[in-house]
């Protein structure tokens, strides 16, 4: 049954924050049907907010009760403040034995399984580390908490990690591809010189161009259309919650 039992476990930190100073995620996994959301931390301590937030989320869109959480027992999940929010919502907390990570068998092989193909990713697209946490939301896409009357991301135009786009238009802008839109049916860029990121549903991918993950890079062509995106103020380059 959906919700009935939710897997949790921390990565990080990472050696090489992302450019947003995230060094940790947290992954939230459905027993039954595998479905994963992902959040990016700076801090562990920040793990209670975010079982907070996929509380509200998962509860709202399925309409069923989370009722179990699965971790191990370590600080950020036996704190006061997750402790509580469990209690007051009526979610009973179970614990794997300390130095026992093969007990937590559904969060842990997740974890793994991100991490390892982000690296895949980033070393494919020839990125730096500091992209770490845009490949792992990537890939976590394949794993996203899907239910009806939550919108789809466009996975009918999957394209390579980190390639440059073009659009054969006189007003364009040089971006490269960093993921998908969490609220529009459009791709999120960053754009090449100001590193603002950008949504957009317009741009033709050239997948086999990649800069290397270089700042000062510069190239004549292009990438995103001008009139044809905004900017992505309200969430941050890699602090997606679910696409």
């Amino acid at each position: 049954m959906l919700l009935e039992v939710i897997h949790s476990d921390v990565c990080g930190p990472m050696k090489t924050p992302t450019f947003s100073g995230k060094r940790y995620f947290v992954t939230f996994i459905d027993e039954y049907p595998h479905y994963c959301v992902v959040y990016l931390l700076q801090n562990k301590s920040e793990v209670a907010t975010k079982f907070a937030q996929f509380v509200a989320l998962a509860e709202t869109q399925t309409g069923k009760r989370v009722k179990t959480l699965r971790s191990d027992n370590g600080d950020e999940y036996t704190s006061r403040t997750m402790s509580k929010f469990c209690a007051d919502h009526g979610i009973m907390q179970k614990f794997t034995p300390p130095y026992t990570p093969q007990l937590n068998g559904v969060a842990e092989p997740m974890n793994r399984t991100l991490v390892e193909s982000a690296r895949c990713m980033m070393e494919h697209a020839e990125l730096s580390k500091s992209y770490w946490g845009d490949a792992v939301m990537i890939k976590r896409t394949s794993y996203v908490f899907a239910v009806q009357v939550v919108q789809q991301v466009m996975t009918s135009h999957p394209t390579k990690y980190g390639p440059k786009r073009s659009k054969l238009d006189a007003r364009s802008i040089q971006c490269r591809f960093i993921g998908y839109s969490d609220h529009e049916k459009a791709y999120r860029f960053e754009e090449i010189k100001s590193r603002r990121v950008l949504v957009s549903r317009d741009a033709q991918f050239m997948e086999n161009v990649f800069d290397s993950g270089r700042r000062d890079y510069v190239q004549d062509g292009a990438v995103v259309e001008e009139e044809a995106f905004m900017e992505d103020e309200d969430v941050p380059m890699e602090d997606y919650y679910l696409s």
